[in-house]
């Protein structure tokens, strides 16, 4: 299982995801909520950063060395992926904003943070992982 690369380049963000719950929680100081689990923006978040870190790194080889040649389609890919990255973290913070006051709605709450924006958050790491980046 440890040498299958799907598996170790998926499952250790998912730890750190994990970590980033039980972060909430530390911070806060009192037990566990359902706010933990909303992690939508931590993901969306995360693979921004990854992009904008793999758009520097598919440039530096034409920093360093001119004759080197720069992939144009996975530099379009990664810059594609950072707009769309973007576009739907603020989709997120919007929905965030919208339903995180909406604690007497729980179920709303589970179903929009911690189902819809995990989701997306989650497809958004994926398709960096697997798709950008490749394994």
């Amino acid at each position: 299982m440890l040498t299958n690369s799907y598996f170790i380049a998926l499952s250790v963000p998912l730890l750190l995801l994990l970590c980033s719950a039980l972060a909430k929680k530390l911070v806060r100081g009192s037990g566990w909520a359902r706010t933990d689990f909303f992690l939508g923006v931590e993901m969306a978040l995360a693979a921004l950063a990854s992009g904008f870190v793999n758009f520097l790194d598919l440039s530096k080889p034409a920093l360093t060395s001119p004759s080197v040649p720069v992939s144009a389609l996975k530099t379009t890919e990664t810059a594609v992926f950072v707009v769309l990255c973007f576009f739907l973290l603020l989709w997120i913070l919007s929905v965030h904003q919208d339903w995180e006051k909406r604690a007497h709605n729980p179920k709303g709450q589970w179903f929009w943070l911690g189902i819809v924006a995990n989701l997306i958050g989650a497809a958004l790491m994926v398709t960096f992982i697997v798709f950008i980046k490749g394994i």
